[in-house]
């Protein structure tokens, strides 16, 4: 032990010695570093978690009953309307159509007969009514007899009952061939049926049946499924009562919206293993639809932003974060995150006080913006905060300040470090203790 510690216990022992009390040790100074805030405009914006979806997802199915002859494309492969992605065995509907062919050329011929009897038929017509006009005033006066005037008149009815099964035939070979047709028609369609082209520009799925399996029934039609991937939709379900601002930043043209993948994990380089990546895969979006009703039990509403995907890194069903710009705040008060602190369901931040202490201001905040935080009330320019150091502190605690660092929305007003406390001393012991 030293001189001066065992000075300064002796000390102590002669005032307790004497009745006195111990003197109270003044604690130390914390040590932190401090911000002023400056107010600043700032951008506004607000992460959602999102699922990714298809516009379209169509089935591919087996319109007609037959082997599976073929698969041109493979699975997986990106695919554009029109192209072959299945062959059915097409030789039963080469057939169907064949013979619905021939029997529309049979209904022709059919139509073709039928009008040329009807032409002979209305020739016959006009000589029996011409025969019969010449004379029916003959009979009167006895220039013809009675009988020949009965047969001119059954030869008329005759000619009328021909010309009517003539235009009757027609009207039948027509119909006829109307039928064969349609069955041809039919039949065509069944023929183009067979091979199953892509409906949409997508991604093919995998197949769900092989080559040589009879596809087309009941329990087999669908073969695949293709999958729109550029453009796709972030569906997200913000609180209803942020309706107001997205609307308003969207109708004044201020809305920005972007969606990202967090967490991607980079392609492999040869020595370096694989990691997540610095820089995740996002895209600029739009908004494009707003639900029509709030949810009941959540409040909260189905918010859907379209995005390119030409490079393929996203895909329906997974999951990314959309961020929406509502446009600039101005003259925000900005705090680093390291600064803020949460007490229950409170966020707070320690202020420096004039007489250098310190005590916690309770902030509301609006949102985040890179690693600080947007306050909407609970602090004031000009206010001096703790951004480092606040593990110790508690109110009224005396600080030494160290000096800002840096950080967005506050400005560096550093400061020489105060000098420290001197120890604490006993009093000098009295006379006669």
């Amino acid at each position: 032990m030293n001189r001066s510690t065992m000075a300064s216990t002796l000390v102590l022992l002669g005032a307790v010695s004497c009745g006195q009390a111990p003197p109270q040790l003044t604690p130390p100074p914390i040590t932190v570093r401090t911000q002023v805030i400056v107010p600043q405009d700032v951008p506004v914006e607000i992460t959602f978690p999102a699922t990714i979806d298809s516009p379209r997802t169509v089935e591919v199915a087996a319109r007609v009953p037959g082997w599976l002859q073929s698969q041109p494309i493979a699975d997986g492969a990106l695919v554009k309307p029109g192209d072959v992605l299945y062959q059915v065995d097409p030789l039963q509907y080469r057939i169907q159509l064949d013979a619905a062919n021939a029997r529309v050329k049979q209904a022709i011929a059919q139509e073709q007969a039928a009008r040329a009897q009807a032409e002979s038929a209305r020739a016959a017509l006009v000589l029996a009514q011409a025969t019969f006009e010449r004379n029916k005033g003959l009979v009167d006066s006895g220039a013809i007899s009675k009988e020949r005037w009965d047969q001119i008149t059954a030869d008329l009815a005759r000619a009328k009952a021909t010309a009517d099964q003539a235009a009757a035939d027609i009207a039948l070979a027509q119909a006829n061939q109307a039928s064969a047709k349609a069955d041809a028609e039919n039949a065509q369609l069944k023929l183009s049926w067979c091979t199953v082209s892509s409906p949409l520009a997508g991604q093919l799925g995998a197949s769900k049946v092989d080559v040589g399996s009879l596809v087309g029934e009941a329990n087999s039609q669908a073969l695949n499924t293709i999958v729109q991937i550029d453009p796709l939709w972030a569906g997200f379900k913000p609180s209803a009562r942020l309706l107001p601002a997205i609307v308003g930043a969207r109708d004044q043209g201020v809305l920005t919206a972007h969606v990202e993948l967090p967490g991607a994990i980079t392609t492999a380089r040869p020595g370096l293993p694989i990691g997540v990546t610095d820089g995740a895969p996002r895209a600029e979006g739009k908004l494009v639809f707003l639900d029509n009703q709030v949810g009941q039990t959540t409040d909260t509403l189905l918010l859907r932003v379209e995005f390119p995907n030409g490079s393929g890194h996203f895909r329906p069903g997974g999951y990314a974060q959309v961020t929406l710009g509502l446009g600039m705040q101005k003259s925000a008060i900005v705090v680093p995150k390291s600064a803020a602190f949460a007490r229950q369901t409170e966020l707070l931040v320690w202020v420096l006080k004039d007489d250098g202490t310190v005590q916690s201001a309770v902030i509301e905040p609006l949102a985040a913006w890179n690693n600080d935080v947007i306050v909407q009330s609970g602090l004031k320019p000009g206010d001096r905060i703790v951004i480092e150091g606040l593990a110790k502190l508690r109110p009224g605690a005396k600080v030494v300040d160290l000096g800002a660092g840096t950080s967005a929305g506050v400005t560096s007003n550093a400061e020489p470090p105060a000098r420290e406390a001197e120890p604490a001393t006993a009093p000098e012991a009295k006379p006669g203790s």
